[in-house]
């Protein structure tokens, strides 16, 4: 009879300085591959800390960590992008929206 943990992917951890990588990046990226992993942060002062588990002990711990750490760039740029063009998109949704018609 095999344990209650048997069936458990071994977790692993990477940090993240805060001085580089947003705690809102981080989180999006755990969401993107919740298919995949389970997240939990440990929030320090400088760093977070991401204990990550696999889903299925049948992934790589290697890739997993490989995908994840894109996926933090990907959205810790997605997050740039967005503060550098909101006032370009505010802009050209509140033209869009004053020739509607719609206005009272």
């Amino acid at each position: 009879m095999q344990s209650p943990d048997a069936d458990k992917a071994t977790s692993f951890d990477v940090a993240f300085p805060l001085a580089v990588y947003s705690l809102d990046a981080l989180k999006r990226a755990a969401y993107a591959m919740m298919h995949r992993i389970s997240v939990k942060f440990d929030i320090s002062n400088e760093h977070v800390r991401c204990i990550i588990t696999p889903v299925s002990d049948k992934e790589d711990a290697a890739r997993l960590e490989r995908d994840f750490l894109r996926e933090v760039i990907d959205h810790d740029l997605r997050i740039s992008i967005e503060a550098q063009t909101e006032q370009t998109r505010t802009a050209i949704l509140g033209l869009t929206f004053s020739r509607t018609g719609l206005q009272g």
